[in-house]
């Protein structure tokens, strides 16, 4: 089969690789879609921390955001039939370790991820997954279904934070991610959520999602947009999704007594001037959350629903022999770029 193969630093290789091999509790996907995301351009520069710190092996096909058509299922898989529509998760678990047992197999100290830590991921004609981590999506079309991996990254913080009708929501990033935390935030019925982002063709079609108001990071009096918004308020909950020190001002600014900030973005080693008092005396509550675990079946619900939409947000389709390219528009944004499809 063709795939893409990460060997170092800007060497990702469009080249032959045996087809995967199922054991016996795998299926094989022929792989339809599959995403480009900010980590996949960390991968292709070399700066992801995982390939930093050699903690994952080389070469790799990377592509954790994925969906296609089951073609071969192992011995022991039952649940799954060839022509199943599917996608797969990012972090794979041991299923035995004490944290997969209370189901954080995001946290297991053994799992692999999907084309990121020692296993092969989505960039390629075919991928190989345990049963236990795929998930039927027959009323999807490919490319939605391709998205449930960071609808995942967007509704875990939602679920954790309990968002809920009472809740004044703000959604710091206008990308993927915050575009799906819009969604879900509303799907969960918040009173108000209010995005903040930098980009206004983002904004506009956070607008077209759901968001009550969309703000500019750069506006001087942003924070008092958002105060304005509900009615001095403030929010009770910040889903985080940037990974810049600049959040911080604003989410100090704008977070609520008894809010809860949730954080999503990785902040690749920079620091934040935080001033701890206000947060204490306020009794707020700050969150990290990583990947989306024991969400995806609920993902899935949300989309053949129609409460989450992906038609906005994949915006362009490319083969995957063209995959520097996909990572260079979504780096640069070109023609508008939100989300970047490679169709293998």
């Amino acid at each position: 089969m063709k795939a893409i193969r990460y060997h170092g630093p800007k060497d990702c290789r469009y080249e032959e690789v045996p087809d995967p091999k199922p054991g016996p509790d795998d299926v094989v996907i022929r792989v339809r879609a599959a995403g480009i995301c900010a980590t996949d351009i960390e991968v292709y520069d070399g700066v992801m921390f995982y390939f930093t710190e050699n903690m994952t092996r080389v070469p790799i096909i990377p592509g954790h955001e994925w969906a296609g058509d089951v073609v071969e299922v192992g011995k022991n898989v039952g649940g799954f039939k060839v022509g199943d529509k599917v996608t797969g998760e990012c972090s794979v678990g041991c299923r035995q370790c004490d944290y997969c047992k209370r189901g954080w197999y995001n946290q297991c100290p053994h799992r692999t991820e999907t084309g990121l830590l020692n296993r092969d991921g989505g960039f390629a004609e075919y991928i190989v997954m345990p049963r236990f981590n795929c998930y039927k999506c027959n009323g999807m079309t490919y490319e939605a279904a391709a998205t449930i991996e960071p609808t995942g990254i967007a509704l875990y913080p939602t679920k954790v934070a309990g968002v809920c009708a009472q809740d004044n929501v703000a959604v710091i990033g206008d990308g993927p991610i915050g575009l799906y935390m819009v969604q879900t935030a509303k799907a969960y019925g918040a009173r108000q959520v209010v995005l903040i982002g930098s980009r206004e063709e983002r904004l506009a079609v956070g607008r077209q999602l759901g968001a009550d108001q969309a703000l500019r990071y750069r506006d001087a009096d942003v924070v008092k947009q958002v105060r304005d918004a509900t009615g001095g308020h403030g929010v009770d909950v910040v889903l985080e999704g940037v990974g810049k020190p600049s959040v911080w001002p604003i989410i100090a600014g704008i977070i609520a007594p008894r809010g809860r900030v949730m954080m999503t973005g990785l902040f690749a080693g920079k620091t934040c001037d935080v001033l701890f008092d206000p947060l204490v005396v306020n009794n707020v509550t700050i969150h990290g959350t990583v990947g989306g675990p024991n969400c995806w079946a609920e993902c899935i619900d949300l989309h053949e629903r129609g409460l989450v939409k992906a038609s906005p947000i994949v915006t362009h389709r490319l083969p995957l022999a063209e995959f520097e390219k996909g990572v260079e528009m979504s780096r640069q944004r070109t023609d508008g770029a939100i989300k970047v499809m490679l169709l293998p």
